[in-house]
């Protein structure tokens, strides 16, 4: 990123990162309540952009939130935004709040923020030797929205870290679900994957990895058990800021064989080379002067 000061949008409007506010008022705020979503940029491009903006707005849809802007008035937004901060690699975070409550619970008019920040960063080590995961038993409310609501994950993080974990399974005591801020992936033998199916969010990173894949290996969106996840040869997970991040181990089972398996990265190798082609091709619309 930019080592000038960075610009934020409030409201579809540019502002500068220090005069971006929100009232203390906004029922995000005095009550959680709030839609979210997390984009990457690279060189310039925002990655897999109407698909986020797609789920952003189904996200505050299913929670009521409106009026709002519309996908394509997003997308002319951020265009805006990369502009004002340049190319380079960052992130956009999203947020649809749930503005002045009316009688002080139900949602009024929402605010929109578009900040745009440093995307997190992991070791090497979690791509060459994997990362564990800590079972925790949790279904969210709303698994189809992507919310401002963290609390569990928030309240987890120093049980996370003293069981070594990169990250939270979340489960319902049979089916293995997703994690905190990613989905997951098991393998099943002869080139098949399985990704869980039901009351997970559908991330952006899991939906193009299995478009990347559709030709070269079946995955299919069905329940995955606990048990189908401890006896797999492999797992891993993705997300916007992980990309394809292998796991090892769950609790205290190992999987596979507690390294990261060929399956695994083959699929990294697809993925990437799909999500190169993507932004090659989508980068003559986003340069300086074209159309929006």
């Amino acid at each position: 990123m930019s080592t000038e000061p960075r610009t934020f949008g409030v409201d579809l409007r540019p502002v500068p990162a220090d005069q971006a506010t929100l009232p203390v008022t906004d029922l995000t705020l005095r009550r959680g309540y709030g839609a979210f979503d997390f984009l990457r940029v690279e060189d310039g491009v925002p990655l897999f952009v109407d698909d986020h903006l797609a789920r952003f707005d189904a996200s505050a849809e299913l929670m009521g939130l409106a009026p709002r802007p519309t996908p394509a008035e997003l997308r002319a937004h951020l265009r805006e935004l990369i502009q004002a901060n340049g190319a380079g690699r960052y992130a956009f975070q999203l947020f649809l709040t749930g503005g002045d409550p009316v009688g002080g619970f139900e949602p009024g008019t929402p605010r929109t923020l578009v900040l745009a920040v440093d995307p997190p960063s992991y070791p090497a080590s979690a791509y060459e030797d994997g990362v564990a995961l800590l079972p925790h038993r949790f279904e969210r409310d709303l698994p189809a929205a992507k919310t401002t609501n963290y609390f569990t994950a928030v309240r987890l993080r120093d049980a996370m870290r003293e069981a070594g974990a990169m990250d939270v399974l979340y489960h319902d005591g049979t089916r293995a679900l997703e994690a905190t801020r990613s989905n997951l992936f098991v393998a099943c033998g002869d080139g098949r994957f399985a990704t869980p199916g039901r009351g997970v969010l559908r991330g952006i990173t899991r939906l193009h990895v299995m478009r990347a894949l559709q030709d070269q290996a079946r995955v299919d969106e069905r329940d995955v058990s606990l048990e189908e996840l401890y006896a797999a040869p492999e797992a891993f997970m993705t997300s916007t800021t992980k990309g394809i991040m292998p796991v090892v181990r769950v609790g205290d089972r190992t999987i596979g064989d507690g390294r990261p398996g060929p399956g695994t990265r083959e699929v990294e190798t697809r993925f990437r080379a799909y999500r190169d082609a993507w932004l090659a091709e989508a980068a003559p619309a986003w340069q300086v002067g074209t159309a929006a």
